[in-house]
């Protein structure tokens, strides 16, 4: 798989400009995921700071003010018609969250997650949001496959799609040849940008996609709902 997503121009063919378009979209996407997950993050640790009303009250409006922003920002990108993207089931906003418990672990062990991300950012921000569970991280997929042709056994592994060199597809083809079982535990992730191999890639498995942005109560709720289908 290449690189990055290939946007096609009117006649089928690549577009470069519509390459170059896909990339800078597919790196904003990460960097606005890094930014709302960790205002999320924020907003939880003022939660259990003393702080007089008017200061508490003034830094969650920014934060606010600022999930908006970044909120408002992946929208527009998302618009781009030049990236054909489409709606994409799955997107963070169809997702209505009401449950208080947005954890949940297997007994008294904390769930083993794989967390596949070819953006250093993302894997920390990721693994802070999931700290109640015993995470392990992998800058790019060939990292991956490497962790778990070691015999690593994991409950959950979230994977992004589109990486350099070894995708997402091409991890769990692996897992298709070598570790079935895992299949099924595989929750992909994303910033957009489809090409078509990818779309008929999501159609032809049953795996959920998480879309960047997400916010940390999505992405922790997503895991849940994974682990409890386990």
């Amino acid at each position: 798989m290449a690189d990055d997503p290939i946007p096609s121009g009117p006649n089928g063919k690549e577009d470069p400009e519509a390459r170059r378009l896909g990339r800078l979209a597919h790196s904003m996407n990460n960097s606005i995921a890094y930014v709302v997950t960790n205002l999320n993050l924020l907003t939880e640790e003022l939660e259990g700071l003393q702080l007089n009303g008017t200061d508490r009250v003034r830094i969650l409006q920014l934060i606010d003010a600022a999930t908006e922003g970044a909120a408002q920002v992946h929208l527009h990108i998302r618009r781009l018609k030049v990236l054909n993207w489409g709606e994409q089931p799955g997107d963070p906003e169809s997702f209505n969250d009401n449950s208080e418990d947005d954890t949940w672990d297997e007994g008294d062990t904390a769930a083993r997650i794989l967390v596949v991300d070819d953006e250093e950012q993302i894997l920390r921000a990721i693994s802070r949001a999931l700290k109640s569970y015993e995470v392990t991280t992998a800058d790019h997929g060939r990292h991956a496959i490497d962790i778990l042709s070691s015999g690593a056994e994991f409950d959950l592994i979230l994977c992004d799609l589109i990486m350099r060199d070894v995708s997402g597809i091409d991890v769990y083809n692996w897992l298709k040849e070598n570790k079935r079982d895992h299949l099924e535990r595989v929750l992909f992730i994303t910033a957009g940008a489809f090409t078509s191999e990818l779309r008929d890639f999501l159609a032809s498995v049953r795996n959920q996609v998480l879309h960047k942005p997400f916010d940390t109560k999505t992405l922790r709720w997503m895991v849940a709902q994974k682990l409890h289908a386990r």
